[in-house]
């Protein structure tokens, strides 16, 4: 039932062509909340709400939202630990193309980002 309730909250909130805001991104992150915290496994809701964020941010404005969203939830929630967040997205099995912790800089990541696409694509 709660995973019914997330994923139509997601699909309320992300309407197709329209920017992600940090207010998604809290939203795809909630069900995180008590592996940020405390470690362990991820949740199945959790993975899916990763899912979720990956799918809303597919271009570089998106990705540079959800990385500038990231960084200020790590900061701002009490009590989530830098290393639970920046392995989340491994635990999940989801590549969102931007890093999830405390001190990234989102700029420079996103440079690299696209770097790496201009390469790949060249090649």
């Amino acid at each position: 039932m709660l995973l019914f309730v997330i994923t139509l909250l997601v699909v309320i909130a992300y309407h197709e062509g329209e920017a992600i805001s940090c207010s998604q991104v809290n939203m795809f992150l909630a069900p995180c909340l008590s592996y940020l915290r405390g470690g362990g496994n991820p949740s199945q809701p959790c993975c899916a709400g990763l899912n979720s964020l990956k799918a809303a941010a597919p271009g570089k404005a998106e990705r540079q939202t959800a990385c500038q969203c990231l960084k200020s939830v790590s900061n701002t929630i009490p009590g989530i630990n830098d290393d639970n967040a920046k392995q989340l997205p491994s635990k999940c099995g989801v590549d969102l193309g931007v890093p999830f912790s405390k001190s990234v800089d989102c700029n420079r990541y996103i440079l690299q980002w696209l770097s790496s696409i201009t390469h790949q694509a060249s090649t």
